[in-house]
């Protein structure tokens, strides 16, 4: 009896191949496409966080800004210069023209008199409000700089007699604040008087060694004429700088009245200021299958100094 093997021919096996070949051709192709489309959506939406997150620093550093009493030291189209409020509480005790103690960041009650965003040091400014005794409609804001900021036990420095600390805040081993000022306050420094501690910084648009845009941020020392330190990137990449329209950061300044305040015009007077951030992805994308480009974008936001003259 005879055996015949049975199998795939030689032209149904060149045809399976050719087969699978086009379905892997075609699975690929499509992987490739959805890799694409999410590499693209991932730049587009880091390009939107980028500028929601500058747009959020500079809004919250501005709004809180001593601009009513220190103004702005740099007001330019792409530069920002101000004095941001890093910790806001009120004056514990008074040891001296030159000493006060803060109460604690911490309470065990929960509530908060003292917000501390950054510890002062001598580069940085109190501003607190005093007054004649008995006459606090008289009072005003006195500015001092800051010779140590220095933590120590409420025990000491902010005790339960005060009423700014309670035996909760002694049990649990809290730290108040000790300040002490590069000069003496020429009125007194009176218990539950306001002070904020401010620290000259400056926003600005500046080109890395990238050659890339980036929104940067210094440090400025508090004396007139101050300078500053080394640029730190906050945020970016941003569109090119251009004096013209199309900037990847702008400004403007405005008045109570609505009017621009130039550069170079009083800047205490500045009650308005608008923001204006371009972003552009880092690298190529499409969505749709189209030409690859750049995708840009953009942010503006107006802001009013809570600390504005009125």
């Amino acid at each position: 009896m005879r055996l015949t093997r049975r199998g795939f021919s030689l032209p149904e096996l060149l045809f399976a191949l050719a087969l699978a070949g086009t379905a892997a051709a075609l699975m690929a192709g499509t992987l490739v496409r959805q890799q694409r489309f999410y590499a693209s959506a991932a730049g587009i939406l880091d390009t939107r966080a980028q500028l929601r997150d500058a747009a959020d620093v500079l809004a919250t550093d501005i709004r809180g800004a001593a601009v009513g009493l220190l103004g702005l030291p740099v007001m330019r189209d792409s530069a920002i210069e101000m004095f941001t409020t890093i910790v806001a509480s009120v004056v514990c005790v008074s040891s001296s023209a030159t000493s006060i103690s803060i109460p604690p960041a911490s309470r065990e009650s929960g509530n908060t008199l003292t917000s501390v965003l950054a510890l002062p040091d001598s580069d940085d400014l109190a501003v607190v409000f005093t007054f004649p005794p008995g006459r606090p409609d008289s009072g005003q804001w006195e500015t001092l700089r800051v010779a140590s900021f220095v933590q120590r036990s409420v025990t000491s420095a902010c005790p339960e007699a005060t009423g700014f600390t309670s035996a909760g805040d002694v049990a649990a081993g809290a730290n108040s604040f000790v300040v002490t000022f590069a000069s003496g306050a020429a009125r007194p420094l009176s218990p539950g008087a306001p002070i904020h501690f401010v620290r000259r910084a400056r926003y600005s648009l500046y080109r890395s060694s990238d050659n890339k845009w980036y929104l940067g941020y210094r440090r400025c020392d508090v004396s007139a004429g101050s300078s500053c330190g080394a640029i730190q990137p906050v945020s970016g990449p941003y569109s090119d700088y251009s004096s013209a329209k199309g900037s990847g950061l702008g400004f403007r300044y405005y008045g109570e009245d609505g009017s621009e305040i130039l550069p170079g015009g009083d800047s205490r007077l500045v009650s308005r200021v608008d923001i204006t951030l371009r972003g552009k992805s880092a690298r190529a994308g499409d969505l749709a299958g189209d030409t690859r480009a750049i995708y840009s974008d953009s942010v503006v936001v107006s802001v009013s100094p809570r600390n504005r003259v009125r």
